[in-house]
């Protein structure tokens, strides 16, 4: 393959990792509604659920290891959740659509990571929350509800997310 199809090749498979979703247009999936509540199975085998966050800021993202953006993505994840603590807010990150040999490696250069890694080999719980184009983030509030979502990565955007996050543990306090 020459140097400019290899260039063009990786634009594309950038360009499908921010494809935009209308999230309104999906039931269950928008801000307000209640997600499906299995997210898949743990890398140590348990099962992933949103009830299991209860009284948790819950995080959910989708990426994969192809996508640049969602590579960029998971550090920042992780920090919040160093930073906010586990008892206050809770990151699950699922792996959609590759192959276990390649989930299971890519794992080993996360191996300190206090986040809940989630295999969805064929993206099952991926078109339950109508995931289209990643990295997608769904930042549920403790009462299980979706409170933002995002599709794509720029650090650009940071700071507003970890807002909407402070806002919710801000939240969660005064109640």
């Amino acid at each position: 393959m020459t140097t400019g199809l290899r260039t063009l090749s990786a634009t594309l498979v950038c360009m499908l990792c921010v494809l935009p979703v209308h999230a309104d247009d999906h039931t269950g999936t928008s801000v307000g509604q209640v997600p499906p509540d299995f997210l898949g199975k743990s890398s140590e085998g348990d099962e992933v659920r949103v009830a299991d966050s209860d009284g948790q800021i819950l995080i959910v993202t989708f990426w994969a290891t192809w996508c640049a953006p969602c590579l960029k993505e998971l550090p920042v994840l992780n920090a919040i959740q160093k930073s906010a603590g586990a008892g206050r807010v809770h990151v699950v990150a699922i792996n959609m659509k590759e192959k276990r040999r390649r989930f299971r490696k890519a794992l080993k250069a996360y191996a300190d990571f206090e986040i809940t890694f989630v295999h969805d080999e064929r993206g099952t719980v991926a078109r339950r929350f109508n995931v289209e184009g990643i990295p997608n983030m769904f930042i549920l509030d403790v009462d299980g509800r979706i409170a933002f979502r995002h599709v794509g990565y720029s650090d650009s955007a940071l700071k507003g997310i970890v807002d909407e996050i402070n806002s919710l543990l801000v939240k969660n306090q005064l109640h």
